[in-house]
């Protein structure tokens, strides 16, 4: 069932163009959205990725999902939309797709929100025994429970003001004590018919977040089997055009994704080092400027898009902030030989950068959907 259900897979090489601006499910996308999010679910019989763009550009070389035989995985994505209001599908081999639609970004109005990149990423929860962040039980969360958490905290320097309305992170499920997922929604509402992230039991699976708040400021988790959960949040969408943490930010998506950075040898993109990232060590990206025909304003303090580890040693990945020390966050987790593939938004320096850090060596894929700036 959805929206659209052709009954059909996308065809390898034959790019389906997907209506955005419209009334679904009783939910309306209007005519203004400049671009939407949601989560990206390929269902293949074959390794391959997937790719989404805005309806009016050529096919970039970037991935929204990279995928092997029988393995359901989704990620979270934002893309751009043609000017009729449609995103395009590409698909590297024929396989079925589900796209799941969250919200969207439009041009400002009195009921809009602003986004607010935090000075430095927080850990808000961590529950496994003996480890740090703002809300430490030392306890997994019980499958088939709820857990309310407080979203408006202030935490190792950092605020979350009262006027927050919804929260961005990356929500990670660790050793789970069997197969399930993970449901994350506003304190003042009943559960709802999704999931937010899905794992297999016993894996270390990192789920890229947006969730309301309720009147209280709180967030409810529920998982259906047992187990640790870790945290982070990265930024937070409020109707304060100005608060602690500085200008409220409006998003701008880019005409055509691009890829910002490949690191391995022979590939293409606009910094291509050729060589892996060493592991234990932090590195500096550039993010504005011109790249692929696109171009990363001066005034950009974040980006999003994805990133993808390629053959890595098996471990965790941070982006954050040039300007500020390395925070205790995962991006992305991974395991040795994986290709990994997650949505990211992260905050600029005032250089116009973000830093790099994965604990083991590996190739990375940068790819880049839009920003935020004010």
């Amino acid at each position: 069932q959805g929206c659209d259900a052709p009954g059909a897979p996308i065809a390898n090489g034959v790019d389906r163009t997907q209506l955005a601006r419209r009334t679904c499910g009783g939910v309306t996308i209007p005519s203004n959205a400049l671009a939407i999010t949601g989560n990206i679910t390929p269902v293949p019989t074959s390794q391959g990725f997937v790719t989404l763009y805005p309806s009016g550009a050529a096919l970039p070389l970037v991935a929204n999902s990279n995928f092997v035989a029988s393995e359901i995985v989704n990620n979270v994505f934002t893309v751009g939309l043609g000017a009729v209001g449609s995103f395009k599908i590409h698909a590297s081999t024929t396989t079925h797709v589900v796209i799941d639609v969250s919200g969207y970004y439009a041009p400002p109005t009195a009921a809009g929100l602003y986004f607010h990149s935090l000075p430095t990423p927080i850990r808000l929860l961590e529950t496994r025994s003996g480890e740090v962040g703002c809300d430490a039980p030392g306890t997994p969360i019980n499958g088939g429970f709820t857990r309310t958490e407080q979203g408006r905290v202030s935490c190792d320097g950092v605020t979350i003001p009262n006027a927050a309305q919804a929260l961005v992170g990356n929500a990670t499920v660790v050793f789970p004590a069997g197969p399930g997922y993970i449901t994350l929604f506003p304190s003042n509402a009943s559960q709802p018919l999704v999931a937010s992230g899905n794992y297999a039991g016993a894996d270390i699976i990192n789920t890229p977040f947006t969730v309301g708040l309720g009147i209280d400021g709180a967030f409810n988790i529920f998982t259906t089997a047992t187990t640790d959960l870790v945290v982070d949040v990265l930024g937070y969408f409020s109707p304060d055009a100005t608060d602690v943490n500085g200008a409220g930010l409006l998003f701008y998506p880019l005409a055509a994704p691009v890829r910002l950075l490949d690191s391995r040898s022979g590939e293409l993109g606009c910094f291509t080092p050729g060589t892996p990232f060493t592991g234990g060590i932090d590195y500096t990206q550039q993010a504005r400027g011109t790249c692929g025909g696109q171009n990363i304003p001066a005034a950009a303090l974040a980006v999003v898009g994805n990133v993808t580890t390629v053959n890595p040693v098996g471990g965790y990945l941070t982006l954050w902030p040039s300007s500020v020390k390395r925070p205790l966050i995962a991006t992305s987790n991974f395991t040795t030989g994986q290709i990994a593939n997650r949505h990211f938004t992260v905050g600029l320096g005032a250089d116009g950068a973000f830093k790099l850090y994965s604990s083991g060596n590996t190739d990375l894929v940068i790819d880049l959907s839009g920003y935020f700036a004010p």
